[in-house]
């Protein structure tokens, strides 16, 4: 079989398109059907399928499920990319709408790096979780 080539354009793409898009369904659905589903698990739903995504492309690719050192690196590179693109995400979203993410000022730099330390350890975890599960669920798939 062939080697898995991650490919950073279509993580990007996938990623920011939920990030943004997720977010403009949930306000279309707020103000149309009168139903708020916004919560803090939504942040979370980008990488999660994102990673899920990337574990099904990796056993298309090897025709086998990762090993547990290449889950972890992969999860790894994804909560990096995954942290970068919201941190970019945050930063044209300050420039654009600046009073859309409130004052952030008032919450220090230091707040600020031990939530983005904190956002980059659950990325880990949920993308080594959800890769293995895309992975394992592309397995179970094929022939």
């Amino acid at each position: 079989m062939a080697e898995y080539r991650f490919n950073i354009p279509r993580f990007a793409t996938f990623y920011l398109g939920l990030s943004i898009g997720l977010p403009v369904l949930i306000y279309l659905i707020r103000q149309y059907l009168g139903f708020d589903l916004s919560s803090g698990g939504i942040s979370l739903i980008p990488i999660m399928l994102t990673t899920l995504n990337e574990g099904a492309r990796f056993v298309r690719a090897t025709g086998r499920r990762p090993d547990n050192r290449e889950a972890w690196k992969m999860a790894g590179l994804f909560a990096l990319l995954g942290v970068m693109f919201s941190m970019l995400l945050a930063a044209v979203v300050l420039v654009v709408a600046p009073a859309f993410l409130g004052d952030l000022s008032s919450l220090g730099v230091g707040f600020i790096a031990v939530m983005v330390a904190v956002m980059a350890i659950v990325y880990v975890l949920v993308a080594r979780v959800f890769f293995a599960l895309g992975a394992r669920s592309e397995v179970k798939r094929l022939p």
